[in-house]
């Protein structure tokens, strides 16, 4: 394994360290910035996220970390935030406003992973815009019932890394309590955003290696693994929106998402659940499971309808891309009364 020891902080030129710097740096801006010319002017919701950037985690070592992400409200640069940044949830069918606004320190976009709006509402840095010194709004229509999620497409590898993501969910017509139209209903609902953090990253500037320098950024050595911002030492067992407690014969949501970039191997401690959405596209044939295993970025809805009482540890194992080696692990537990 790489010796931590060895890995020298870059000298990037800003400032700032993990708390986003104070300058421009040589990264590279569009100056003619346009306000996105296919705004409908009357959208069915509207999501106004500012960012942060001097947020922290707290560990279950005791130890702290650096995180960013987007606050709720929008305006200038926030004072701390949630981590992951507050979830977007909307309805089947309708149109969405996301108004990004972003102060001169820095560049950030917003990407809704697994929506597919135009070019000028997509998200991905230098594509469409990197947002700066302004605000821009995206433009999406809610299509398909399901897990999504939103994250920066700025220099994505790092900031994604450093918490810039938060949920995006889709109820169908019928609402919350409904998984899809004419599908099954559920009582409970967590969001397991399974994560795996690198201490070293967090200790970076928001331009590191846009400038050319290899600060890294293609050597990711995970020291703590996270479920929905919860350390998955011991924390996330009773974190509330994570962990769950359902008696027999209820129904329980799991909204799953694969947050890190390594595989992950998922393992319900006893518990089958039913796959019904993957990737926000219903299953001809829901598919029952013990344990799943994902790559990056994928998506599953799962339904656990347990009939014994009991407590099941839910076990997320991070593993090396290459090896497939386990190298760590996060757990949550379900309550069955």
């Amino acid at each position: 394994m790489f010796n931590r020891a060895n890995r020298a902080i870059p000298m990037m030129g800003m400032g700032g360290g993990g708390g986003g710097g104070g300058g421009r740096g040589c990264y590279i801006y569009d100056e003619n910035q346009q306000p996105n010319p296919r705004l409908v002017s009357n959208p069915d919701v509207v999501f106004d996220r500012g960012i942060y950037m001097n947020g922290s985690i707290q560990l279950d070592d005791g130890n702290s970390m650096t995180i960013w992400g987007f606050t709720e409200g929008g305006g200038s640069m926030g004072m701390g935030g949630s981590f992951p940044s507050p979830p977007m949830r909307v309805t089947q069918g309708q149109i969405v406003h996301t108004n990004l606004t972003v102060p001169m320190c820095c560049a950030h976009t917003i990407h809704h992973h697994g929506i597919e709006p135009d070019m000028y509402s997509d998200g991905v840095g230098h594509i469409t815009w990197d947002v700066s010194a302004t605000t821009y709004t995206y433009q999406w229509r809610a299509s398909h019932p399901g897990t999504y999620f939103y994250h920066c497409h700025t220099n994505t590898v790092l900031h994604a890394e450093m918490g810039m993501y938060g949920g995006l969910i889709i109820d169908p017509p019928e609402g919350p309590g409904t998984l899809y139209s004419g599908g099954p209903t559920y009582d409970q609902e967590v969001i397991w955003a399974v994560d795996e953090l690198d201490s070293f990253w967090h200790t970076l500037d928001w331009t590191a290696g846009t400038c050319g320098a290899d600060v890294g950024l293609n050597d990711l050595n995970p020291d703590y693994f996270v479920i929905t911002g919860v350390d998955g030492a011991q924390s996330a067992l009773d974190a509330p929106g994570v962990a769950a407690t359902v008696r027999v014969g209820e129904r329980l949501l799991a909204r799953y998402i694969c947050a890190g970039y390594y595989a992950q191997r998922l393992d319900f401690g006893g518990l089958v659940g039913t796959i019904h959405i993957s990737d926000g596209r219903v299953l001809p044939r829901p598919v029952q499971v013990t344990g799943l295993r994902a790559h990056s970025a994928e998506r599953y809805d799962i339904i656990f309808e347990p009939t014994t009482p009991g407590d099941y540890f839910i076990t997320a194992e991070i593993l090396h891309w290459v090896t497939g080696e386990v190298l760590g692990t996060a757990r949550t537990r379900i309550t069955v009364v």
